[in-house]
């Protein structure tokens, strides 16, 4: 009996692949990730700013470390004030920020008025924001610049707090530093699961945090695409000779080999480009996928009843899930409806791991209605 359903899969397989609507959709997935690598390539940032240096060697240290980071803004040193004054007026860029010569002192003075170390000294501002508006993307970028400027006044800070409380002056600035370094800030503020940050990215550029949702959707489009092809079988009537109750199975072993070959494809592309979390999870999620994305296009295959009317299901059902599902957002009001949609589960379940439990239940959950569905359309024909 197995020999017979492997055979049944080789020769499906085979007839699947000489259609050419088939390969597309194959062929979508590589092309996808191509297009993509190409773009992240290019400069990818959301917000232009522009770096200028009046000449403090600690504010060198913080446009060196902002030019070498990778990020959704993108950072560009300039000699002078005018120079990036006149990019941001010819919309080259979007800010500016000025770090002034005395740099230094301004954190210095601006630490010492917050602490209350010398209330008569003038706190002047550290550095010049220049923008042409202010937008939500701006003020994101900001953020950064407090992260920038975080390390410096923070130490300053604490050098105040030891001469107010403690050592009034007495201890130099070599023994604060080196406390301050190797005990103070020895920590990290986030505390990431299972201690792999990276893993949860899915990819350092921002461009490649969808493409695992957009491909999920191609793997199911191909087992939709291999739904509308046994529909038109059937209209042929092509399957007459099977006996009623192995139709069920065949119809699965049909839809199984377009959804197989999609997520052989899908993996090896999760495996390339580090979209993979981890192998044994992937594996699993992508199983689950496989079997629950079967009964899906059989349902749909069974509600829609009509090639034509399958036909013409299909792209609003991929757009729906495009929007529904958590491939570009997450947002919570549409909770329900993303749970009824099989790449919801995959998505979530890399950072909670209750969605796995959750997808297996849908797994059931599927057959059995699926199972209804094909005694309800036998009962009815």
């Amino acid at each position: 009996m197995r020999s017979n359903y492997l055979k049944l899969f080789l020769l499906l397989n085979k007839r699947l692949l000489k259609k050419k609507s088939f390969i597309i959709i194959l062929c979508l997935i590589p092309l996808m990730v191509f297009g993509l690598k190409l773009v992240s390539e290019r400069e990818s940032g959301i917000v232009r700013i522009a770096l200028v240096n009046d000449g403090s060697p600690e504010a060198g240290e913080i446009i060196d470390s902002l030019l070498s980071r990778e990020s959704v803004f993108l950072f560009y040193g300039f000699d002078d004030e005018d120079s990036a004054i006149e990019a941001l007026k010819d919309n080259r860029i979007d800010a500016v920020w000025v770090f002034p010569k005395d740099y230094g002192l301004r954190v210095s003075g601006y630490a010492d008025k917050l602490t209350g170390k010398d209330e008569k000294r003038k706190g002047e501002r550290v550095v010049t924001v220049i923008e042409r508006e202010d937008n939500v993307l701006l003020q994101l970028s900001r953020m950064e610049l407090f992260g920038a400027l975080y390390s410096d006044l923070s130490y300053t800070l604490f050098k105040n707090y030891i001469e107010l409380k403690f050592a009034a002056g007495d201890v130099s600035d070599d023994t604060l530093h080196g406390y301050y370094d190797n005990n103070v800030n020895s920590g990290e503020l986030f505390d990431y699961m299972d201690g792999e940050p990276d893993a949860l990215r899915g990819g350092s550029n921002y461009l490649f945090a969808p493409l695992k949702g957009v491909l999920l959707l191609i793997v199911l489009l191909g087992g939709l695409a291999a739904s509308m092809y046994y529909r038109d079988d059937l209209d042929k009537e092509i399957f007459t000779w099977m006996p009623v109750g192995n139709k069920w199975i065949f119809e699965h072993v049909y839809l199984l080999t377009a959804l197989i070959d999609c997520a052989l494809v899908v993996l090896v592309t999760f495996f390339a480009t580090g979209l993979a979390v981890k192998a044994w999870l992937e594996l699993i999620l992508m199983l689950v996928f496989i079997l629950s994305g079967c009964c899906f296009c059989s349902i749909i295959r069974k509600i829609t009843r009509s090639l034509k009317s399958l036909a013409t299901f299909i792209p609003i059902l991929m757009l729906l899930m495009l929007v529904i599902c958590p491939v570009f957002i997450y947002l919570r009001q549409l909770r329900m409806l993303q749970l009824l949609f099989p790449p919801t589960y995959y998505l979530m379940a890399p950072n909670n791991a209750d969605y796995l439990n959750y997808f297996v239940i849908y797994l059931c959950v599927t057959i059995a209605v699926d199972v209804l569905a094909g005694l309800g359309s036998r009962c009815s024909s």
